[in-house]
């Protein structure tokens, strides 16, 4: 029995370690092409339309949030389901998953479709004059396209729970790079236009969605390969019963980052959403990275938890804290080298103010520190108290943003500190819930 422990904890540790390699070699590849992305599209719209694209992709792309826990959820029990060799149920999740999932956006899309024609896009978002483009148009073509990528996009959880974090990150850095590609033949055969930038980063993520997803289930992923006859409510209960927990603490991260762009825009400019986005993306290579490496233990942690490996569990935080140390003073050498990094990579012609350097680094690292955390509950699925903290964090992050931002006239910066003060839950109650969980266990 001992030797079988030890050979589930090896194989366990040899599969996040070679996942963690493998990622760190295609995100480094994916990096470098949205790092070039970056100046190539403000290249093509200019900086005011490519904050008004940031703002409508941002907001539009809230769609991936609306699956109501459909995704973390399959995540979670279809890696229980695999634990125990249960390949009859994991096809009941897959398929239930499935088959929700495309109801839930058929409504989702009928009903934007009916919002779509009442909304004034030019005013929502305080869109200069001389930005002539037809917005209702481009925000159908989102949505569409994101309705289907919502379907889709499953795959990614079903990788996920077999422990291949990698795979999804390929199929990512494809797709980034053939949008990187048709960009760059927008730029050399076409003029500005939104729509234009609207139909490349839409409709090629479906694309290579849907090559995925005929790839792996007529072939490794066949015997649990969504089925009409293996639809199962009685599953879709389960999943949900978790599900919504997750979908609630999704909304909370909606509220916490994706409304950003939107607020900048709405409390000062357009233009001021890609400086913003700017540091974001640049010390969210911080965020990226242990992101990387933190990916393999949540579907490990729920096989680790699942046959009571709860040495597993600790070493793997240990190991994570120490990473997250050597991460602190890599991020402290970002910011001291982060005006010329932004002058290399987009230029003179934008400006970021070192505060928003400062407190984007901050917020990284609280982040990133949580998610030493959050990752075990999630994988082990205790995640009611963290529901219900980010929801106070959700309600309390527009009237605090707005209060540091406008009333106390700290700008963007106080947007970004209020992001951190409503993030509280992975760096203030996170690592103390853990400790009473695996101490419960252990005595059990």
């Amino acid at each position: 029995m001992l030797f079988l422990k030890n050979h589930d904890m090896n194989n366990r540790s040899a599969r996040a370690a070679r996942n963690i390699l493998v990622s760190f070699i295609i995100k480094s590849i994916s990096v470098l092409i949205n790092m070039a992305l970056v100046p190539l599209t403000i290249h093509y719209l200019s900086p005011a339309k490519y904050g008004v694209w940031l703002t409508i992709s941002s907001m539009l792309g809230w769609i991936s949030f609306f699956d109501i826990g459909l995704g973390h959820g399959l995540r979670n029990k279809l890696a229980e389901a695999l634990a125990r060799g249960e390949m009859h149920k994991a096809k009941a999740y897959v398929s239930t998953a499935y088959f929700s999932i495309t109801i839930l956006c058929c409504f989702l899309f009928l009903t934007f479709m009916v919002i779509n024609n009442f909304l004034n896009w030019n005013q929502l978002l305080h869109i200069p004059v001389q930005i002539d483009e037809n917005m209702r148009a481009i925000t159908f073509v989102l949505f569409f396209t994101f309705s289907i990528q919502f379907i889709l996009q499953l795959i990614n959880s079903i990788l996920l729970s077999n422990q291949q974090p990698a795979r999804v990150s390929l199929y990512n850095m494809v797709s980034n790079l053939l949008v990187l590609i048709a960009i760059a033949i927008l730029i050399r055969y076409t003029r500005e236009s939104l729509m234009h930038i609207a139909f490349v980063f839409s409709f090629i993520p479906v694309l290579v969605l849907a090559v995925v997803n005929i790839y792996y289930f007529k072939s490794p992923f066949k015997d649990f390969a969504p089925s009409r006859k293996e639809i199962d409510f009685q599953v879709l209960r389960e999943v949900l019963s978790l599900g919504l927990k997750f979908f609630i603490i999704q909304i909370s991260v909606l509220v916490f980052f994706q409304t950003s762009n939107f607020l900048i825009c709405r409390f000062f400019s357009p233009a001021l959403v890609t400086p913003y986005n700017i540091a974001f993306r640049y010390f969210g290579l911080i965020t990226m990275v242990f992101s990387i490496i933190t990916a393999p233990y949540w579907s490990a942690c729920t096989e680790a938890y699942m046959k009571q490996d709860l040495g597993w569990i600790r070493t793997s935080l240990k190991q994570l804290f120490r990473i997250w140390l050597l991460l602190v003073l890599a991020a402290i050498a970002m910011l001291y080298f982060s005006d010329y990094a932004y002058r290399f990579w987009v230029g003179d012609q934008i400006h970021i103010d070192f505060r928003i350097s400062f407190f984007m680094m901050l917020y990284t690292l609280v982040v990133s520190f949580g998610n030493i955390y959050i990752i075990v509950l999630n994988g082990i699925g205790q995640i009611r108290l963290q529901m219900l903290v980010n929801v106070i964090g959700m309600l309390l992050f527009i009237p605090l943003s707005y209060y540091l931002a406008v009333t106390l006239h700290m700008g963007i910066s106080g947007m970004i500190i209020a992001t951190i003060i409503c993030s509280i839950y992975g760096t203030a109650i996170a690592p103390f819930e853990v400790k009473k969980l695996l101490l419960n266990n252990a005595k059990v």
